[in-house]
């Protein structure tokens, strides 16, 4: 093994040196001090290294490569860059931070297995290379996850298995101070269960290039800043949080969408390699200087587990001349990604975002990129509605997981602590986004100027408790249509889902029972005029089957210039009129079957924030997912009219009762079925429900606003608080006759001999009766039901070693 290892540090050593010159000093290691010997799985290890060698500029990786090479008890080898770094000494109680007054270079290393590692340090400049001679250390199990990967679900999991929800917000920038308000945001979406946040790597943050003091141009990466990321990657860890890392956002190559291309050392002229934005996307050297940066974000942060994933940009096409360059950008995401994946020993996922869900096909197919990301704003009073079906329909697409990075309500430059003070939409968003078959629940935006100062994070609470419950990825759950009778009638709104550019459909079909099809998220936000914009002109057209008597309603966001609306019934117009910005119009409908048709003939556009038809459909919205094995369900079912819009307008809505809720295609059997409250996120009753045709019925409770619930068949859940997902083994065991009556006979042969514990338990899981036994030769137990009544039961077994088996079900006539 020793001369292997010698080989191959040999071989590397001369591919490093490329750049050989006389006159340059060669490296020179000192030392290398390792900052423990022993260290637990996924953990830090830190190497210090102390050398002499000439380089130009410490953040070049052609200038000055320091790395190490570690190889872990089964053989595996690692090769993970080292990195430079100016150490800073904290102030914990103001945040300050002060320079401790080391400079050098770092390696940091989070190995997977358990055992004894050996590891040898590199460095090469334009002179040489040195090497160090081998260390060693040893590395101890421990209760780390590990890493958050994708699996052969459309959910994310750790390197342990254990599945990964996403749940938490934006803090894509600091307030005030760059590390108290990080800890203070983190500690109060810990407190409540959450797990995730989404940092941006921008300039008024803690990004890490640019120009203008602190910053010092290309290739020179912002110490301060650094170390505040590291300290925010220490509170994650010590909080179980994953973190988004945006490496670049849309501002940076703008110079119209909050443009900061004008201050951009890419940009020619502050002497950088892009006269154009799309340069940014398409120039070799400014290729080359991004690829420098990955590298050092790689080696700084690469060993944190608590890194979820590396997103490339935050909507990309608000860059300049995006529908022109969109190929390129394309290709620079291939390209990126795929560099990431070669230099990232630890693989952390990939993805990027756009702000409208109609971009970019071509680049969310790219196997490079791990998973889709959605962003949506709109004014729609259910606009959960909206980031459910967006989830849904990438989901559909593109066969990956899927996650809303930011959503938020369009606000119109009204403050939102006035106009949805409790947070009604983001505790709805997060319910309905976390039963899309989305990876997570949505990430709300607004952190700093409205969750924060209205504490609004305990609606992440309940989300957080029932996603321990249900078996998101092991159970491979995907979404499952249901559909709600009962509780009266109640208005059908549809929140159009596509963004700008040209509607992915126009015609559109809404039943009596408000099912439309195809989505809402394939209508756009917006109308256009016969002026401008008229190369996107698709507007809609609804096929509607009005049981009762009605209203079509059109609710405008903000416009153009002068729109004016034109609604068609049957073909007849029957409105046509100028309309303004944030307002209600109106046409009333028979009942029976009608065609409308919704236009804009004025000169610009106009946005639409819902389309409402009344009388039509449930007033309950339902979101549900089911199992692959068909064995289990779970949703969240909400009072649609409990929304930040109805309460601001008109006040609590009343509740619904009588409600059901139908769900098909699922197996026959036994059911234990749990509500949920969506604040506290307590279980409100247990009930039992007999599947006989594949059609799973739920009563719905009295629904003042919402309430989550599972519904597991209770061989997947062993009856006795074992829960759901775990995998206990079969029990080799008949119970005859079954159904039965007076007396049962338990066969178990396989314990021929043996005690063995019997639990009998109800069709709710309330154990009933339990008792030891001993199977005699003939390997039969007789047992008296003299005091069950008629029900469902369930019979569980615990042998001699403790060993507990899957409940058995048997029914009492």
């Amino acid at each position: 093994m020793k001369r292997l290892f010698r080989l191959t540090v040999a071989w590397i050593c001369a591919g490093l040196i490329c750049k050989g010159t006389a006159y340059a000093q060669a490296p020179v290691i000192h030392s290398v001090t390792a900052s423990s010997s022993s260290i637990q799985r996924y953990e830090k290890l830190e190497l210090t290294i102390q050398l002499d060698a000439a380089f130009t500029n410490p953040y070049d990786y052609d200038d000055i490569l320091v790395l190490g090479i570690f190889t872990s008890p089964s053989g595996k080898k690692d090769t993970i860059e080292g990195f430079y770094m100016q150490e800073f000494n904290l102030n914990t109680s103001n945040g300050n931070i002060s320079p401790s007054g080391f400079n050098g270079f770092r390696i940091r290393y989070a190995p997977a297995e358990t055992g004894s590692y050996s590891y040898v340090v590199i460095c090469r400049n334009t002179a040489g290379v040195a090497s160090t001679n081998t260390a060693s250390f040893q590395c101890s199990s421990s209760g780390t996850k590990g890493f958050v990967r994708k699996n052969n679900s459309h959910y994310f999991r750790f390197d342990n298995g254990d599945q990964y929800i996403p749940i938490g917000q934006n803090l894509a920038w600091q307030q005030g101070n760059k590390y108290l308000d990080f800890k203070n945001w983190t500690d109060k979406l810990a407190a409540n269960g959450a797990n995730f946040i989404r940092l941006w790597q921008c300039s008024w943050g803690l990004g890490i290039e640019w120009r203008g003091s602190p910053y010092e141009g290309l290739k020179r990466y912002r110490q301060d800043n650094c170390f505040y990321t590291d300290k925010l990657l220490e509170e994650c860890r010590a909080k179980n949080i994953y973190l988004m890392l945006c490496i670049n956002h849309h501002g940076m190559v703008s110079s119209n969408v909050n443009p900061n291309w004008p201050e951009s050392p890419y940009n020619a002229i502050n002497g950088g390699p892009c006269a154009n934005t799309w340069d940014y996307f398409i120039n070799s050297t400014a290729k080359n200087l991004h690829k420098n940066r990955l590298r050092y974000i790689i080696a700084r942060w690469g060993y944190s587990r608590n890194i979820m994933s590396w997103e490339l940009f935050n909507e990309v096409e608000w860059t300049d001349n995006f529908s022109t360059y969109k190929t390129q950008i394309k290709d620079w995401h291939k390209e990126m990604a795929a560099y990431i994946k070669q230099k990232d020993p630890f693989q952390h996922l990939v993805t990027t975002s756009y702000a409208h869900s109609n971009e970019d096909a071509a680049t969310w197919s790219l196997p490079e990129i791990d998973f889709t990301q959605t962003h949506f704003y709109n004014g729609s009073a259910n606009m959960e509605s909206v980031l459910a079906e967006g989830s849904r329909n990438y989901l559909s697409l593109f066969n990956k997981p899927t996650y809303n990075g930011e959503f938020g309500i369009e606000t119109n430059n009204i403050d939102l602590t006035t106009i949805d003070p409790n947070g009604i939409y983001i505790h709805n968003s997060v319910w309905a986004t976390l039963f899309s078959g989305a990876a997570g629940a949505g990430s709300s935006w607004w952190w700093d100027n409205y969750i924060d100062p209205k504490n609004l994070y305990f609606h992440y609470k309940a989300p957080a408790l029932l996603s321990n419950r249900i078996p998101f990825a092991a159970a491979d759950f995907k979404p499952q249509a249901a559909s709600v009778s009962g509780g009266g009638r109640a208005d059908l709104v549809l929140s159009p889902g596509a963004d700008w550019g040209l509607a992915p459909a126009n015609t559109f079909t809404i039943d009596a029972s408000g099912v439309i099809s195809p989505a809402a998220s394939n209508l756009c936000k917006y109308i256009y005029g016969a002026t401008w914009n008229t190369e996107f002109r698709n507007p809609p057209s609804f096929a509607v089957n009005f049981p009762v008597p009605g209203e079509f309603k059109v609710q405008t966001g903000a416009s153009g210039t002068s729109p004016r609306l034109h609604i068609f019934l049957n073909g007849n117009l029957v409105f046509n009129q100028n309309v303004n910005a944030n307002s209600s119009y109106s046409i009333q409908v028979p009942a029976g079957n009608h065609t409308i048709k919704v236009d804009n003939a004025g000169t610009d556009w106009i946005q639409v924030n819902n389309y409402t038809f009344t009388n039509i459909g449930s007033p309950v919205n339902a979101y549900v997912l089911k199992s692959q094995d068909q064995l289990r369900v779970a949703g969240w079912i909400h009072n649609k009219r409990y929304n930040w819009q109805e309460l601001r307008n008109a006040g609590v809505p009343p509740a619904v009762n009588g409600a059901s809720l139908t769900i098909n295609g699922v197996n026959n059997g036994s059911y234990q079925v749990k509500w949920y409250d969506c604040i506290s996120g307590n279980e409100l009753s247990t009930t039992s429900v007999i599947v006989t045709n594949g059609s799973l019925q739920l009563a719905c409770p009295s629904l003042a606003w919402d309430a989550a619930f599972t519904a597991f068949e209770f061989s997947t859940i062993g009856v006795t608080g074992i829960g759901p997902g775990t995998n206990l083994p079969e029990a080799d065991i008949k119970l005859y006759p079954n159904p039965a009556s007076g007396t049962i006979f338990i066969d178990g042969r396989r314990w021929a001999g043996k005690k063995m514990q019997v639990e009998t338990s109800n069709a709710i899981g309330q154990v009933i009766d339990k008792r030891a036994i001993s199977f005699n030769n003939s390997a039969e137990h007789q047992m008296s039901l003299t005091k069950l009544v008629p029900g469902i039961y369930f019979l569980s077994l615990t042998d001699h070693k403790g060993q507990r088996y899957k409940a058995i079900k048997f029914i009492v006539q």
